[in-house]
């Protein structure tokens, strides 16, 4: 599959060149510095201090030689650190044309005028470095392409070097950020002086490389590791034991891709889709706004550019059949506007905030211990869930989705409940109701309630006690008597998690028992003339459920306005 993703990239490659990859860019934190060396005068045209803003992923891309300093940056780079021009690796850069530094390793003295004249050295006669036959072999191969380098041009510099580089840091300096120095020039020399390094380096290891009809194949580097030390990843059952062989312009356009992708990571966009004809990043914030058909790549920012996850999507469509979401319990400061809601992206907006409390979005891949949540249920129920979600709302497959939901929705609104936050328990259960409707189809609950609250509010009312008709009728009283127990409480705040006895109860003798409990702890306060309690009490004790414990009613109940607490036809509340 990187083969056909790679096929987009390349369309787009060819039209736009290196400028696709780095109208992107983000140099790494550091202060950047340009010479002038076109009248060998050495003369300092300006400097960039480049820092990444972390909150918004963005850098400030307004100096006259950030364009250029993008372009050289990205050509002088090293393909990773174990390919270094100098063997101490203190110097960074590929080529003559630049020179890069951490700037601690200038304060603290660890770089020295030998590690200077040794890079130079290199840079002078590269078959220094490259001494191995395949390696001696591609270098001279791309020499006799590009040129020799400039022997005098580039005594100049390591001469200027030498002489000012450690001018630029305060001795003792503990900064971990980059100088990076750039001697302005024509930035064609740069891809010449680049390319010398990049083609000799860009296989994993040269030992693998063949030719093939007068050409080279070898191992590429990206996201791949494969040396001596490691023979347990080769393929020994294969003549060829490397997973697979690459030519140099095959390489080369898989680098290039790779080097792409770690511009989106670095930007954090993470969420790749990729179809026939262009290429769409985003980050776990942002979503696609058209439907898509074609490959999804999750990415990641290391030490390279890492594929998490590669999945192909055969429709990923933004609208969605309407979801009604009904206000089913009648709260009256509720955070949800009660519309439907027809697309993805304001699924994911809803379930982030209602459910989760925010903590989603931000989350799908935090390492469980990274992540920053206090609520040890919303966490667990955070992590039980986000797979499930995030295949959702980003790859568009639900398939999953409710099997999770279900539950975790459910748990979530009992702790909620536990923490005493009843609107918010309010809020998740009509988000509930909402998602078991448009998953599972069935009755809604807002005709289910209205009809148990209508038949037991009538019941209530009688004289004589009456009977429940049903399991629905059971577990919603079951609820309100909770609810209606734990408001008789004299303490000064009510203390919801006496409920979790009920709440979590899996068998109807339980319920009973806690019931019962519950009515010996707080009877010393109910009026005996009460007769909405003590007709909604008698029928719940003396029904037998025929089905199993229903935890929608009884949380339906416990958080719905209660029955006994109603006004009576003669308008005066019967219960102080």
């Amino acid at each position: 599959m990187l083969s056909d993703v790679i096929k987009t990239f390349e369309k787009q490659y060819k039209k736009h060149g290196d400028n696709y990859i780095t109208h992107s860019y983000i140099p790494v934190d550091g202060e950047y510095v340009l010479i002038d060396i076109s009248n060998d005068d050495f003369k300092e045209l300006g400097r960039i201090e480049i820092k990444l803003n972390k909150k918004t992923r963005e850098i400030d891309r307004t100096n006259q030689y950030f364009d250029f300093v993008c372009k050289a940056d990205y050509m002088s780079k090293l393909i990773d650190m174990n390919k270094p021009i100098d063997s101490k690796k203190i110097i960074h850069s590929n080529n003559y044309l630049s020179f890069f530094v951490k700037k601690e390793n200038v304060g603290n003295g660890k770089l020295t005028d030998e590690i200077i004249e040794d890079y130079y050295n290199v840079l002078k006669n590269p078959l220094i470095k490259y001494n191995k036959p395949k390696a001696k072999q591609l270098y001279k191969e791309i020499e006799k392409k590009h040129g020799k380098s400039d022997e005098n041009r580039i005594e100049k510099i390591q001469e200027w070097v030498k002489n000012n580089i450690y001018d630029f840091v305060e001795k003792g300096s503990k900064d971990k950020s980059y100088l990076k120095i750039f001697f302005k020039y024509d930035l064609e020399e740069y891809r010449k002086e680049s390319e010398k390094y990049i083609l000799t380096n860009i296989y994993n290891s040269n030992d693998f490389n063949i030719h093939i009809n007068e050409q080279i194949y070898g191992l590429p580097n990206d996201n791949m590791g494969l040396n001596s030390k490691k023979p347990y990843l080769e393929n020994k059952s294969r003549k060829t034991k490397v997973p697979y062989l690459l030519s140099q312009e095959e390489v080369l356009t898989q680098k290039k891709f790779f080097d792409y992708l770690m511009n989106q990571a670095a930007a954090g966009k993470t969420n790749i889709y990729i179809s026939e004809d262009e290429i769409k990043s985003f980050s776990n914030e942002e979503m696609q706004r058209e439907d898509f058909r074609g490959y999804y790549l999750r990415i990641k920012k290391g030490k390279e550019v890492e594929i998490h996850d590669f999945d192909t999507i055969g429709l990923y469509k933004t609208k969605i059949k309407p979801m009604n979401l009904v206000n089913v319990l009648n709260v009256e400061k509720s955070k949800i506007q009660y519309t439907p809601i027809n697309t993805l992206q304001g699924m994911r907006n809803l379930i982030n905030e209602v459910l989760f409390s925010k903590f989603l979005t931000t989350n799908y891949f935090t390492e469980a211990k990274d992540l920053n949540v206090k609520d040890n249920n919303l966490k667990r129920n955070l992590l039980i869930s986000r797979t499930a979600l995030f295949t959702w709302f980003y790859k568009g497959n639900s398939s999953n989705t409710w099997r999770i939901l279900k539950q975790s929705s459910l748990d979530l609104i009992k702790g909620a409940i536990n923490n005493g936050y009843l609107s918010r328990a309010s809020d998740q259960f009509n988000l509930r109701c909402a998602l078991k409707k448009y998953f599972e189809g069935g009755d809604n609950m807002a005709d289910i309630l209205m009809n148990v609250k209508s038949s037991l509010r009538e019941k209530i009312n009688q004289g004589d006690t009456a009977s429940i008709e049903n399991d629905k009728e059971y577990y919603f009283a079951v609820g309100q008597l909770a609810n209606y127990f734990i408001s008789l409480s004299k303490g000064k705040n009510k203390v919801h998690s006496l409920a979790n006895p009920i709440i979590n109860a899996k068998t109807d003798k339980r319920i009973k028992d806690e019931l019962i409990k519950m009515y010996k702890k707080y009877n010393y306060t109910i009026n005996t003339g009460n007769r909405k309690f003590r007709n909604l009490f008698a029928m719940a004790s003396s029904y037998n459920p025929q089905e199993k414990v229903q935890e929608d009613l009884i949380i339906a109940g416990y958080l719905h306005s209660n029955l006994v607490y109603e006004k009576s036809s003669k308008g005066e509340n019967e219960n102080e």
